[in-house]
């Protein structure tokens, strides 16, 4: 089976972020599927590129378009990279012969090319949610120009009406698609996983605990995106509470990138 793959965000383990599509894409090749990957490249080398190129990646065939859409930038610009991918995925994806379309959010955009190609290929198509977009936005007051919301809603229902199955990451995300008239038998949960081949319990963290001081202290690590809607002021609430009743046998480490990772630093 030949698998048509988009995710904006699409990222290898050498790549900052997170890699489940990754995971689950080199694992369909390994069971003898084909995937043709269709994802945007957010920052590198290859960002002075103006159109499509490919690579191999784990056996997965992957499309890169250079959009800067990343978490580092602006809200505006974003939509813009959101905006440019969807209209150029839209081709790309009608062009690949497959089997089926596999579409992943965020950002909700994705549906965009998802429902062009299924319905110029006229493939059965799975959508994956990985956060429930637009009430994320909505709720955080990101997203407030009323047409816009109404725009989101409307590709929102219409990524889970044109879906043969949807899968939700978490219980709670499957409710938000179910608010929305979804039948329950439609919606599956497949959580986040740890692949522990992934980790080595081996390797001695003496050497950086020494570098960082944090030597016999309870380390609260961090590693992730530094953004808007991850909430890390409230961690460093906790930290404050904490220095100011003198506990230092707790470290806090903030990881990752982002846009609120300056406005972080000049706070901590």
């Amino acid at each position: 089976m030949r698998i048509i793959y988009l995710h904006q965000y699409f990222n290898t383990p050498e790549m900052p972020g997170g890699n489940r599509s990754f995971q689950m894409a080199r694992r369909f090749v390994e069971w003898g599927h084909e995937v043709e990957m269709i994802t945007s490249l957010r920052e590198g080398d290859d960002m002075n590129r103006r159109d499509w190129f490919t690579t191999e990646e784990a056996g997965i065939r992957v499309h890169w378009l250079p959009v800067r859409a990343g978490n580092a930038v602006g809200f505006r610009e974003r939509i813009m990279g959101f905006c440019k991918f969807a209209w150029k995925a839209s081709k790309r994806a009608a062009e690949i012969d497959g089997d089926i379309i596999f579409a992943t959010s965020t950002p909700l955009t994705i549906a965009i090319p998802a429902i062009y190609a299924q319905r110029k290929r006229k493939l059965p198509m799975v959508f994956e949610v990985r956060d429930v977009w637009p009430e994320a936005p909505i709720q955080m007051g990101v997203l407030k120009n009323p047409l816009l919301i109404a725009a989101a809603r409307r590709l929102e229902r219409a990524a889970y009406r044109y879906s043969k199955a949807i899968v939700a990451l978490t219980p709670g995300m499957k409710d938000g698609v179910m608010k929305s008239g979804v039948p329950e038998s439609k919606v599956t949960v497949i959580p986040n996983s740890s692949d522990l081949d992934m980790f080595s319990p081996e390797i001695d963290g003496s050497e950086m605990r020494k570098r960082f001081g944090l030597e016999g202290r309870f380390v609260f690590l961090y590693f992730g995106t530094h953004g808007k809607a991850n909430g890390l002021d409230f961690v460093l609430d906790a930290a404050a509470v904490l220095q100011r009743r003198g506990d230092e046998k707790i470290a806090f480490i903030l990881h990752g990138r982002g846009m609120e990772r300056d406005n972080l630093k000049r706070r901590a």
